[in-house]
């Protein structure tokens, strides 16, 4: 698989959240609705307006409440998936922020069609590269950056937070 290791300082995110459920599937109907919405009413060239920092795309971060990072997908309670961009900049009472702190960053190119490559990707990540790499999973949060703005053409990175084994 194609891959590169990335370490990256805290950085801070602003844009837009939603709580994830408790179940998979339902998050799976909730974040493509917030992206259509986020298109449509102006949000997503609104914060790509305001991206100043790396990595620069259009951010959709999966923020999960779990201290075992073995059991992140179990955790969605009390997390969030924010569509955001990386920025500096002030905002106003619409947007919101959150700082990520310092991983080290395993980064996944893709491309195609958002809906079918993503998926597969995300599954050839956990199946092939984690158990070939001598990485574990970190408990932070799943970054996918988007590079540009065609969902069945697009190009885009999966950053997953890593560390060796102790």
């Amino acid at each position: 698989m194609n891959f590169r290791i990335e370490k990256k300082e805290a950085f801070r995110i602003i844009g837009i959240s939603h709580p994830l459920e408790n179940e998979m599937e339902k998050n799976a109907e909730i974040m493509p609705e917030m992206w259509q919405k986020a298109a449509m009413d102006g949000t997503i060239p609104k914060l790509a307006a305001m991206m100043d920092s790396q990595p620069m795309g259009v951010l959709g971060v999966s923020v999960y409440n779990g201290n075992d990072s073995d059991e992140r997908y179990n955790q969605f309670e009390g997390g969030r998936f924010y569509i955001s961009v990386a920025s500096t900049k002030e905002i106003d009472s619409t947007l919101e922020e959150y700082i990520i702190q310092p991983f080290t960053w395993a980064v996944f190119p893709g491309e195609g069609a958002v809906s079918t490559v993503m998926p597969e990707l995300q599954k050839r990540i956990v199946t092939e590269w984690f158990p070939a790499s001598g990485y574990e999973y970190d408990n932070g949060p799943d970054i996918e950056v988007y590079l540009n703005d065609d969902p069945l053409n697009s190009k885009f990175e999966v950053w997953i937070p890593i560390r060796k084994p102790q």
